[in-house]
């Protein structure tokens, strides 16, 4: 009974873990993260990390590659998340690799993402599952481009600047796009619609997990579209990139916690009926 109360414990923790902001007690906003203090965010960060895999393998985590593959979805945002809000001024200058850090980790965890649905999707051999594929695909390339223009970004401000602009100008004066980086991010919920619907349907995951996943995925949807075509302050959290990757890494949990082979389960209370 302990165990089992301790493992509920360890699974709300690991529910969060990725998206409560711990760093912020030790960087908090007006000490972002900076050249001298980077290497320790990174420490900080990766004893995060040891710490849900071992929250993980306290619950008998199954042997499901798309589990994984999901999980670390969530490993990988938490560098990014963490470090606080995208540094928009002057002082991208001079701590360039740190937000280009911030975007590459953003590009693994799409990266982790498709190939995650793809293994999930698995085999890929009906026409829904092929049309499944190609949206993920679309979704992947999308989000590709929207973390690459944001890696591109110090780059694009050295050429302002060298162009005897000021940097402070540099993003008033940028076409962020905002269409297309909505598109992409609302994607990400969908995708994460479409995928539990299939889990559900091979009975990997049970329906309340899947009818929880789409109401936050909704509302996830909905925020994206009012910040576009109602007004900006409707942006966070949900147009938040590592945010909008939480479902997913929800999805490998699901994988890897569930206490019973719940197709097993399904097959054998079908065969007593």
């Amino acid at each position: 009974m302990l165990k089992r109360i301790l493992q509920i414990i360890a699974g709300f923790i690991l529910i969060i873990l990725p998206f409560w902001p711990i760093t912020e007690n030790l960087f908090p906003p007006e000490a972002q993260v900076d050249n001298q203090t980077f290497s320790k965010y990174l420490l900080l960060c990766s004893i995060i990390i040891v710490v849900a895999l071992g929250l993980v393998y306290f619950q008998k985590a199954q042997k499901t590659l798309a589990g994984w593959l999901f999980f670390a979805i969530g490993m990988a945002a938490i560098f990014p998340l963490h470090l606080g809000p995208p540094r928009e001024n002057a002082e991208l200058l001079n701590f360039s690799y740190i937000e280009q850090f911030r975007y590459g980790m953003l590009t693994v965890a799409i990266l982790l993402f498709f190939a995650g649905s793809f293994k999930a999707a698995a085999p890929v051999k009906t026409i829904i599952s092929k049309v499944f594929i190609v949206f993920f695909i679309v979704a992947t390339l999308l989000n590709i481009w929207d973390n690459f223009s944001s890696f591109m970004f110090s780059t694009e401000m050295h050429k302002w600047v060298d162009s005897g602009k000021r940097a402070d100008d540099f993003f008033t004066n940028y076409d962020y796009n905002m269409v297309w980086r909505t598109w992409a991010r609302a994607s990400l919920y969908a995708a994460a619609i479409w995928l539990s619907l299939l889990l559900v349907k091979q009975v990997e995951i049970r329906k309340w997990q899947f009818v929880i996943l789409c109401i936050f995925n909704t509302i996830g949807i909905t925020f994206c579209s009012m910040s576009l075509l109602i007004d900006a302050q409707y942006y966070y959290p949900f147009m938040v990139p590592a945010i909008a990757l939480a479902p997913s890494y929800w999805i490998g949990l699901m994988l890897l916690c569930k206490k019973t082979d719940l197709r097993i389960k399904t097959n054998a209370q079908q065969a007593t009926l």
